[in-house]
């Protein structure tokens, strides 16, 4: 198999079923993110069992050593808190949004060129990389897998070691120059923040095509000069990344510091046009500090 195929664990029974009761009860997102704010959820009986304690800690090991995990066998419930208590596995202090909001739920239309939301193949990127301090984990669990699956609704993630090695070893050292040394500037169009630095600095990346344009936009740079190195840091990344479908269910955790992850092409299938359609849906979370293996 490639070493780059992320590593998958499987739950226990036990710890599956901790999950259900702690997670599939009447309002527990709304009890559980309360609680996650306040740093309060080390008190669920869940994260005191023994089960649970020997299985983060295998996550923690495997995803210390691949900088991404994919967790298999998890209970799927309609608000997406089964990512939540995954995600303590390996992060703490969740980011929240509208009206302390931990978990997002994306489903993919056909009708939308909105980046979280658009079947269109994405990008290789980083999360919330315009930010001064961009969160040190991104979560998602499968909701509904891709119909086209394993045409469609492909992931792939790039370690940030696999693509500077691939990049020294194949002699490129624009793309070197480029990610390691250039100072770059990226914008969210949707807001005032933006930054300026090195994509690579202190061991941590951030990138994303999408805020690179949107700054040359803005300054009056040739978008064109930029493609070129895109180009060549997704040529890269798909080197050394392979592609893998998420089952329902399944948690894939990745460290948004050290790898660049991407989602393929999706696909819809209607059930009445144009409004009533399956797609791929997900949750998602962010967490700002990685839990390290002892």
């Amino acid at each position: 198999m490639s070493p780059f195929y992320p590593p998958r664990l499987v739950a226990p029974p036990e710890v599956a079923a901790g999950f259900v009761s702690t997670c599939s009860p009447a309002g527990s997102l709304e009890s559980l993110e309360h609680s996650a704010r306040a740093d309060g959820l080390d008190v669920l009986p869940l994260l005191a069992s023994h089960e649970w304690r020997t299985f983060s800690a295998e996550v923690r090991q495997a995803f210390g050593a691949n900088d991404h995990v994919v967790l298999k066998g998890l209970p799927v419930v309609a608000h997406g808190a089964t990512l939540l208590i995954a995600s303590l596995a390996i992060g703490s202090m969740f980011r929240s949004y509208r009206k302390g909001q931990i978990i997002k739920h994306f489903a993919m239309s056909p009708w939308t060129t909105d980046l979280s939301h658009t079947t269109r193949e994405g990008e290789f990127h980083t999360d919330l990389n315009t930010e001064p301090q961009p969160p040190a984990i991104t979560a998602m669990q499968c909701r509904e897998p891709d119909p086209g699956t394993p045409r469609y609704g492909l992931s792939r993630v790039a370690r940030l070691g696999d693509l500077l090695a691939f990049l020294e070893q194949d002699n490129d050292v624009n793309t070197l120059r480029f990610l390691t040394q250039d100072t770059i500037t990226m914008l969210n169009d949707r807001s005032v923040s933006s930054w300026s630095g090195n994509a690579v600095e202190h061991g941590i990346l951030r990138y994303h095509p999408e805020t690179l344009r949107a700054a040359a936009r803005r300054s009056g740079q040739s978008v064109l000069a930029l493609e070129g190195q895109i180009a060549s840091v997704a040529r890269a990344a798909f080197a050394v990344s392979e592609p893998f479908a998420l089952d329902r269910g399944d948690v894939l955790l990745l460290s948004n510091h050290r790898t660049l992850h991407y989602r393929g092409e999706c696909s819809v299938v209607f059930k009445r046009y144009p409004t009533e359609y399956v797609s791929r849906s997900i949750f998602i979370l962010h967490a700002n500090q990685e839990l390290k293996s002892s």
